[in-house]
């Protein structure tokens, strides 16, 4: 169950029945609540709103793949969205860079199945931009609030399918899991091959995190041991990979790879402090280094694009072409399964902030 947020004058949290006498609904305090999108683009996407006492909200998209758009804490907003907003996946092409036109940033886009990152051609397949799965809505979506003592369990499961005449039949089940007391939500990803012959599984978790958490004085905080530029206007600041400044008109891009170091459980932990002059507010993203063995850095910091992306996966963001040719294509056998785990934690409060620095 995710991490409670302990109290500012360390008091223990409401018991159930301290709530429930004072209250009429769970959804006074939190809980899940369905709603769909009603106009432009955005119009028909159906959204699952998650809220927790602790003051954490995240929307669920089960039509944009169980994507996150909205993320905020206690009113303020962790994530970038893009220009194009919320889009319906009806608008959706993979043609080239196309992708860009519905990609709504939010807290998290999924990349992949069988493909993601960069246009490539593979094995005989003209592959757009980062895959299809963030724009194939969700099968089998289910939602549930269940008291375990004295929190409350939220748990949204839905399936979400990328398949074609000839191509690949892959399952992702996908399950978000925070409880009313959390600050903190974690991600159980299974992809299943369903298909009768091998094929590519490619999987990049694009967290894109923004103002107001963002700011020119944020630092990130990483077990890196390497940082590769993907690029050469990237390798002009590599010395500079985990600082940030203000908004720069027409500022390009910079990424980079990490080769991260896992602690004593094989795990990952990234921290992003919103600011080192007051460490008080900061997310900490922790992962399985087993099953996605790379991390892409997407330093952005142009105006209107003023984003930090991180993203662990099990390829880089160059394309299954590119890593066919690295040699670090993954692929899944006919029935074959494998299974991503990905904890993500608001921190706030000095004591809190430094302690998840340690423990990068």
């Amino acid at each position: 169950m995710p991490k409670s947020e302990k109290s500012a004058a360390s008091e223990p949290s409401p018991s159930r029945d301290f709530l429930l006498q004072r209250t009429g609904r769970l959804s006074q305090v939190g809980g899940i609540t369905p709603f769909t999108h009603a106009e432009g683009k955005a119009k028909g996407v159906s959204t699952l709103r998650v809220r927790t006492a602790a003051g954490l909200e995240l929307w669920v998209t089960p039509d944009r793949g169980m994507d996150i758009y909205e993320a905020s804490f206690r009113g303020k907003s962790l994530c970038w969205h893009s220009p194009a907003g919320m889009v319906h996946p009806a608008y959706f092409s993979n043609r080239g860079l196309e992708w860009l036109k519905n990609f709504f940033g939010g807290l998290l886009t999924t990349c992949g199945l069988s493909t993601a990152g960069a246009p490539s051609e593979d094995a005989g397949e003209s592959l757009g931009l980062h895959g299809p799965i963030s724009n194939i809505p969700s099968e089998h979506v289910t939602w549930s609030e269940d008291w375990h003592g004295d929190d409350c369990l939220f748990t949204i499961t839905g399936k979400v399918r990328e398949a074609s005449v000839h191509g690949p039949n892959l399952l992702l089940q996908r399950t978000v899991t925070t409880s009313l007391k959390s600050t903190s939500f974690s991600i159980r990803d299974v992809v299943e091959n369903q298909g009768p012959k091998p094929s590519p599984v490619m999987m990049l978790y694009h967290f894109n995190f923004g103002f107001p958490l963002l700011t020119e004085r944020s630092r990130v905080y990483a077990p890196s041991l390497s940082q590769e530029p993907a690029t050469d206007h990237a390798a002009k600041s590599k010395a500079q990979w985990d600082g940030f400044e203000a908004p720069i008109q027409g500022t390009d891009e910079r990424v980079y790879f990490h080769q991260m170091k896992p602690d004593d459980k094989g795990r990952v932990t990234v921290v992003l402090v919103s600011d080192t002059q007051q460490p008080d507010f900061a997310i900490a993203l922790n992962y399985d280094a087993a099953a996605m063995p790379e991390f892409t850095q997407w330093k952005m910091t142009g105006t209107n694009h003023f984003v930090l992306g991180l993203e662990p996966g099990n390829c880089r963001s160059l394309g299954r072409a590119a890593e066919r040719t690295r040699g670090t294509l993954q692929t899944l056998a006919p029935g074959e399964r494998t299974e991503f785990n990905i904890e993500l934690r608001v921190l706030s409060g000095v004591d809190e902030v430094a302690e998840a620095i340690q423990s990068t």
